[in-house]
């Protein structure tokens, strides 16, 4: 059972300049957005780094994705018993301190230390398990404790608008950053910004969940009849989403024939464009139904990963981004508010039906690496966007799943 202990705070909580004063949603905002900040200085970037540290092999690019969310899977379960006892905030730290420890491998390879690069890559893929296993569940958890349930639409849609924006700037940064002092300054900057992120949780009120679950029973109760839905919906969603993670940014630097600042430069750029459209977005799924608004968007959404497919000039994918970077607010923003409206719902159970999302997640982008790694020995990348294409209509499943049932 969910336990708040409103008899209990942090020494933060109880100081007169107390972040708490502004609300617990703010302050955990506070934090992912300069997580968020964090990622996107190094997120468009990392595959291309990957692509030529490993000689522009795709093929070892997404081997490496596959392995790093391979292993994050077991541990889901075992996080949970964990923060379990912990509670939220102090696993959302040592969370934090997993992001923190990748950077700063990937700052040592870049960097040239005498260490093994691969003995550093491993170092850096077992922080991110860290974060994967102890920060995003409780953080989600959170997210549907703390935001309105009237409002949520609307606050996911603000929430995502602003880190739309960070996403302009961001890339136009790392773009110079790199093209004037390499990739260890980029991670350098993100260490330093992710560090910050610490401090916001720090005024979080405490809040404990129990994950009932065992280890064997959480993968049989990830594809039951209950269940189901949401597994299927969050198996596709990980699958094309990882497309877009991990072989787009690629396809972008074959474009523009490895100029750094024009990626970022064309990533700012369509951002730009969609910006407003996302609070727009947000405050109709409060208005509308966010069932019927998934659906619509996970149809556009899918056009638009059709559409980049199809181009091969730069005006030709300027064009087919922006439509499909559209097509994503209209997906991400309801497809997120029924999805914290589900966990809401799901009362004691919030942190299994977290839990289990996160294992789902993995294991599609796991199924969809494997398969792009046969998939593109013998074709070009632009097969890999019909395939998300097809994988991304799957999403639509989320709506079969009744947390009050």
């Amino acid at each position: 059972m969910p336990n708040t202990h409103h008899n209990q705070s942090h020494p933060f909580r109880t100081h007169r300049y107390s972040l708490s004063h502004v609300g617990a949603l703010p302050a955990l905002a506070t934090n992912r957005l300069l997580g968020f900040t964090a990622s996107s200085v190094t997120g468009m970037f990392l595959p291309i780094f990957l692509y030529e540290f490993f000689g522009m092999s795709i093929q070892l690019v997404l081997l490496w994705y596959a392995v790093n969310f391979i292993v994050k899977i077991p541990f889901q379960v075992l996080g949970a018993k964990i923060f379990s006892r912990t509670g939220l905030v102090p696993s959302m730290i040592f969370g934090v301190l997993g992001i923190m420890l990748f950077y700063w491998m990937f700052y040592l390879i870049d960097a040239g230390s005498t260490i093994n690069p691969y003995t550093l890559m491993g170092v850096g893929i077992f922080g991110l398990m860290i974060v994967s296993v102890f920060y995003w569940s409780p953080f989600h958890i959170d997210f549907a404790e703390f935001s309105s349930k009237t409002h949520r639409g609307k606050q996911v849609g603000i929430f995502y608008a602003v880190q739309r924006f960070i996403s302009v700037i961001a890339p136009l940064v790392a773009g110079w950053i790199i093209t004037q002092y390499g990739y260890k300054i980029n991670f350098a900057l993100a260490l330093i910004i992710v560090s910050t992120s610490i401090v916001p949780l720090l005024f979080l009120p405490p809040y404990k969940v129990t994950y009932e679950f065992g280890f064997l029973e959480s993968f049989q109760k990830l594809f039951s009849k209950k269940f189901r839905g949401m597994t299927t919906s969050m198996m596709a969603y990980g699958a094309e989403n990882i497309v877009g993670f991990a072989v787009w940014p690629i396809f972008l630097f074959s474009i523009f024939d490895g100029d750094y600042l024009n990626v970022g430069a064309f990533t700012a750029v369509i951002v730009v464009i969609s910006l407003a459209f996302e609070v727009f977005i947000g405050r109709a799924s409060d208005k509308f139904s966010a069932v019927r608004m998934l659906k619509m968007g996970t149809g556009v959404y899918a056009l638009g990963w059709v559409w980049k497919g199809l181009v091969e000039t730069v005006v030709g994918v300027f064009a087919a981004s922006t439509f499909h970077n559209i097509g994503s607010i209209m997906l991400r923003t309801p497809m997120d508010t029924l999805m914290y409206e589900q966990a809401a719902d799901s009362g004691h159970y919030v942190d299994e039906y977290t839990v289990l999302r996160e294992i789902a997640l993995s294991m599609g982008r796991v199924s969809m690496l494997l398969f792009l790694m046969l998939i593109t020995t013998y074709f070009s990348l632009s097969v890999t966007f019909f395939i998300a294409a097809l994988v991304s209509l799957g999403i639509n499943s989320l709506s079969e799943y009744h947390a009050k049932s």
